[in-house]
């Protein structure tokens, strides 16, 4: 419905009144001037000529006067409610005592009963479907129904219409969600009032349903750990219910555990200890009872890492000093190192074991650390480190010094570090006061990270005590990779003091700067701390230690363990040794099912990420699957991975299929809306208002700044002209 009123005139001319008697007195003139004429004229040719003149006074007047037409509209709009219909495969349950009715069938009823007339009649009513996703209709079309997922639909629907274009929200459901963000979360997110309709009730009997499993994300090898199961229960159940941790068809956990009474919840324990490292896949079961109505709901998988419970460190030393005793006392003062040490000094002075005089035990170390070796009584063991590096993936942490420069020459074993000692007579170290400063392009590697920001960290390397000596570097290797130089004084020697180098799949980090345990003795004295020291010890032991699940180069399933109807993908990330973006990357993923079905898929980069890397594959069959991959960047391998990721086969939307009023009636209050059941859906009445808005607005019309006016007065002036002319009054 439209009106217009409030119809009004204005002048911006400051002399409005001089004006309007200016203009008065010009059309008297006209008029007089126009009554008699020479030659005389007909009245009529007269009237025509006094009209002429007096219509260019008037445009002339309104010119000068500057009039503004101004007046309102008013125009009456309903008020927008978006009705979303949840189309899951739980609604597909049926309602007891409805005859069969399922809980879809009557949403659909109540939205047309006379209850809701009002709100159909009053309101612009748009309706969605929705369930994994929004459909823009009732019906549903393109939704599976096998999850339910409030977050997506209410992103998608502000992503198809305005901000806040909705007045009501009316979500009828049975308010239970199988993924994404809790519902009432989302209800003090919505930004718009919700109405909840709940649709449907408990109806089954007897059920025991596994409500919850807590569990720690990352275990270690040999050490127990429990996990706790949470339950519930309805109706009668015969004894105790026996719950089972299974990896695959491998028992690994049972128990039995009391039954919590009908309608009532409860907890029990279960205590596993993995036995290998590796990411699993565990399933816990709850035995089902005989007479249980629904079986679904007794299982869940879930996916934990197994880590080492501690790294092995190899600590060699050419000889018992600081260096070594602030190393060894660091580590040995954690609990996730297990730490031998090896004292191999000149004369056959040995304190600790020997060196490992066997692959077998070289191997069995996760990371060697070398305090300024003697290579001379090591190069017989060339062949076990260089296979210890390159098959094996270990690793190796170089502390250079005076004995390790002087024994180089000639070495395979120096030929195997990113660090080449000159090649002259003159071998020893240079003495004097120096920092090390982080190479710009590689300042957030792990081992140079000691705090978040780039100026950070360079203040915080610069602000450390100082080191007395340098080995005598030559270069830095063709595949090496240097992370640091020096800034020292006097001669200002520059040359690269740290850097890493990749040995195939094993790591090595080589420094030639002593000494390093000044980090950690100076700040007790002044009363500081030596997080610094602890920080680069553990960056530099975590970065050599890193497998497939480094910060740099990772590809894996964005979850362990999806649900049945989830769509599964993979994540990535690609940085070079500096954690720069690489954006070329490329790759192929296969996945093959247990049933030795398998796919693949390319790995893709995201355009507004760079460095980061995606492989959607969809929705895939519930089972164990095992995947490998390789990225690459031109002609360079960055990694290759390999693991387990798990579709479960339990169908959520009917195993858990329940009303949840509790997330409804949450959901509706943190929007400030309201809850009704299907039972009285009239009750939402109460909270809508249906009187229509009335939107005004006002216009403005400018009647002298036009166009018109002057073509008016041009156009009359010129005609009256052309009139005298011919009446020969000129």
């Amino acid at each position: 419905m439209f009106g217009m009123g409030g119809f009004r005139v204005e002048f911006l001319s400051g002399g409005l009144w001089l004006t309007v008697l200016l203009g008065l007195a010009f059309l008297t003139i006209v008029y007089l001037y126009y009554r008699r004429t020479t030659p005389p004229l007909n009245r009529t040719t007269r009237w025509v000529l006094i009209g002429l003149r007096a219509v260019a006074c008037l445009a002339l007047f309104l010119a000068l006067a500057q009039p503004i037409l101004t007046f309102s509209t008013s125009q009456q709009f309903k008020k927008r409610l978006a009705v979303l219909l949840d189309r899951s495969r739980s609604m597909t349950l049926p309602l007891s005592g409805a005859g069969g009715q399922s809980r879809l069938d009557k949403a659909a009823e109540v939205l047309r009963s006379p209850e809701l007339a009002p709100m159909r009649d009053n309101l612009a009513v748009d309706y969605f479907a929705f369930a994994e996703s929004l459909a823009v209709s009732q019906d549903g079309r393109g939704l599976s129904g096998k999850l339910t997922d409030y977050e997506r639909a209410l992103a998608q629907l502000r992503q198809m219409t305005p901000v806040n274009s909705y007045d009501y929200m009316l979500l009828v459901s049975d308010g239970r969600v199988t993924l994404g963000e809790n519902l009432a979360d989302l209800g003090s997110q919505s930004g718009t009032l919700i109405l909840a309709l709940a649709v449907g009730d408990s109806s089954r009997i007897e059920d025991v349903s596994l409500d919850r499993v807590d569990y720690n994300d990352v275990m270690y090898a040999g050490r127990p750990t429990e996990i706790t199961v949470a339950y519930s229960q309805r109706g009668a159940a015969a004894g105790d219910l026996q719950v089972q941790l299974s990896e695959g068809a491998k028992v690994l956990a049972q128990k039995a555990i009391p039954p919590p009474g009908d309608g009532r919840s409860g907890e029990g324990t279960l205590t596993f200890t993995p036995s290998s490292p590796g990411r699993i896949i565990l399933d816990l079961t709850i035995a089902a009872s005989t007479n249980e109505t629904n079986r679904q709901n007794n299982r869940q998988k879930f996916s934990v890492r197994v880590l080492k419970s501690k790294l092995r460190v190899l600590l060699y030393s050419s000889s018992i000093n600081q260096e070594y005793a602030f190393l060894n006392r660091f580590l040995t003062g954690r609990a996730d190192y297990e730490v031998v040490p090896v004292i191999d000094a000149a004369g056959g002075d040995r304190i600790g074991t020997r060196f490992p005089d066997t692959q077998e035990k070289l191997n069995s170390f996760d990371v060697v650390i070398m305090i300024d070796p003697d290579l001379g009584r090591l190069s017989s063991h060339y062949d076990r480190f260089k296979t210890y590096l390159a098959d094996r993936g270990g690793a190796i942490l170089l502390f250079m010094g005076e004995v390790y420069a002087g024994s180089a020459a000639g070495s395979r074993l120096e030929s195997l570090f990113p660090l080449a000692v000159t090649s002259g007579r003159n071998r020893l170290p240079h003495y004097g006061k120096y920092h090390l400063r982080p190479d710009p392009r590689m300042i957030f590697h792990p081992s140079l990270k000691l705090a978040e920001t780039r100026e950070d960290i360079a203040a915080v390397w610069a602000s450390q005590p100082p080191f007395t000596a340098v080995a005598p570097i030559d270069s830095v290797r063709a595949d090496g990779v240097a992370l640091a130089y020096l800034e020292g004084e006097g001669d200002r020697l520059r040359g690269c003091a740290m850097a890493m180098r990749q040995v195939r799949a094993g790591k090595v980090l080589a420094i030639a700067v002593a000494p390093f345990w000044h980090w950690a003795f100076f700040p007790v004295g002044v009363g500081a701390e030596t997080t610094p020291y602890r920080n680069f010890l553990s960056g530099a032991i975590r970065w050599l230690t890193a497998g497939d699940e480094s910060d740099r180069i990772s590809l894996k399933p964005v979850k362990e363990v999806f649900q049945n109807g989830e769509a599964v993908a993979f994540a990535g990330t690609a940085y070079d040794e500096g954690f720069r973006p690489i954006e070329n990357a490329a790759g192929d993923l296969i996945v093959v099912s247990d049933k030795r079905d398998s796919s693949s898929a390319r790995i893709l980069p995201d355009p507004l990420r760079p460095g980061k890397y995606a492989v959607p594959l969809g929705a895939l069959a519930p089972g164990t699957y095992s995947y490998r991959a390789a990225m690459m960047a031109e002609t360079v391998r960055l990694g290759s991975f390999e693991g387990k990721f798990a579709v479960d086969d339990i169908d959520r939307e009917i195993a858990f299929g329940d009303v949840d009023w509790t997330a409804m009636q949450a959901a509706a209050r943190n929007s400030r809306g309201l809850f009704a059941s299907y039972k009285n859906p009239a009750a939402l009445l109460d909270k809508i208002d249906l009187t229509r808005v009335i939107v005004r607005r006002g216009h403005e019309i400018r009647l002298w700044d036009n166009l018109v006016l002057l073509l008016i007065i041009i156009g009359a002036l010129s005609l009256e002209w052309i009139i005298r002319k011919q009446r020969q009054l000129l």
